[in-house]
């Protein structure tokens, strides 16, 4: 990383330099030439009256149109990961003086201490720090330190070294997130199939940010179990690799779809939760509506969208709801949520809201055996009923 000095105590520059962020560059402008490429392949001339073929060649082009966009998000992906801008400041003199005699005291030694801010980053504290004394010290003791001096909670970051040694190393800190979430899945397997056509997902994208999914093949048995699970997977992947959730959302329909058989329409339902801020995203694509049970209140979070792999491109929806302690979000695939009536006194809202449990597997479990009871006892359907409690983080 090359930072500049740009004002007193404030230095700018790049997250990758030099043959990093040349390689990057590089990989950028290979998608993009990819997808000029794909766009333009020649049409070939159909014949008049070939209705069969036209149909055909028009599926193609569309294909290839949506498949050149995907190969554009994912060129501009990597571009903005080389100009990625990392703001780095240095503590005034006074402080930062204070810090490391503080520290020394505690038996740590401190050296090239900065506060980073970057848009990938949120705001860090990072250090070249080790032992001075005789017993180890791990990140997260160093982080109770750092806390009680700032006055204000920090925590270890992953891209930090984890234990302080005889040697340098360096350590990264965060802010401590607001919440935290408690979590819990119940399902259950169509009659006379051996496994489910569900599949879910429930991911720490960052110690900020955590993902919950459901996705839902179309039909029941191996078939639809390994196109929900390749809809999470490549989710997972992409979600992983940084893509935001709306333009892994958006090359997860492409892949799909490519693939045009119609078994492999598969349903999505995804809600990230921003554990700092309370914001809850949701994203549909032809999934059941998820709810927000908030004491007695009950909140649907409805959208009337098509299934993955339905058509080339698809424009997600994105709805955003702010959280608070102690709400349930409660998602469920289509088997489960069909069971119950749209409204009256087995409308699943009013289910929910008449069990004021605080633990996310007892309301998992009870609104899944109530399904069950509502079909005489059968499973006519898999069913997958996700169930996470927002809780004010512990740090």
């Amino acid at each position: 990383m090359m930072l500049k000095a740009k004002e007193i105590n404030r230095i700018d520059g790049y997250l990758f330099t030099g043959y990093s962020k040349k390689k990057l560059y590089c990989l950028s402008k290979t998608y993009e030439e990819l997808a000029r490429l794909y766009r333009d392949i020649p049409q070939e001339d159909i014949p008049a009256g070939s209705r069969k073929d036209m149909l055909y060649q028009m599926r193609l082009r569309e294909t290839k149109q949506a498949f050149a966009n995907h190969l554009d998000e994912i060129s501009e992906a990597f571009a903005e990961v080389a100009d990625t801008i990392v703001h780095a400041s240095i503590p005034v003199e006074r402080k930062r003086k204070a810090l490391i005699q503080y520290l020394r005291k505690k038996g740590v030694s401190v050296r090239e201490l900065m506060f980073l801010e970057g848009k990938s980053l949120g705001n860090r504290i990072s250090m070249e720090a080790r032992i001075s004394g005789r017993h180890l010290m791990s990140a997260f003791e160093l982080s109770l330190l750092l806390s009680e001096f700032f006055g204000r909670k920090l925590i270890p970051s992953a891209d930090g070294a984890l234990t302080l040694t005889r040697g340098y190393d360096t350590f990264i800190f965060e802010d401590a997130p607001r919440f935290m979430i408690m979590s819990a899945v119940s399902r259950a397997v169509k009659e006379d199939e051996k496994i489910s056509g569900d599949n879910f997902s429930i991911e720490e994208y960052n110690q900020a940010k955590t993902i919950l999914m459901i996705a839902d093949g179309m039909g029941s048995g191996e078939q639809a179990h390994k196109d929900s699970q390749a809809v999470i997977e490549l989710m997972e992947n992409f979600l992983e690799a940084g893509f935001p959730k709306e333009k892994a959302f958006s090359m997860t329909n492409g892949a799909i779809a490519s693939q045009s058989q119609c078994c492999n329409l598969t349903s999505l339902d995804v809600c990230s939760i921003d554990l700092m801020t309370g914001d809850a995203d949701f994203l549909k694509a032809g999934a059941a509506s998820s709810y927000i049970r908030r004491g007695r209140h009950v909140e649907k979070i409805a959208s009337d969208t098509l299934p993955l792999g339905s058509m080339d491109e698809l424009c997600p929806m994105l709805q955003t709801v702010r959280i608070e302690e102690d709400d349930m979000v409660i998602m469920l695939s289509d088997g489960a949520a069909d069971v119950f009536g749209d409204s009256g006194a087995n409308s699943l809202a009013e289910v929910i809201g008449r069990n004021n449990t605080a633990n996310p597997k007892d309301m998992s479990d009870y609104l899944l055996q109530y399904a069950i009871n509502c079909q005489g006892g059968h499973i006519s359907d898999d069913m997958t009923i996700l169930v996470c409690r927002i809780m004010h983080s512990v740090f």
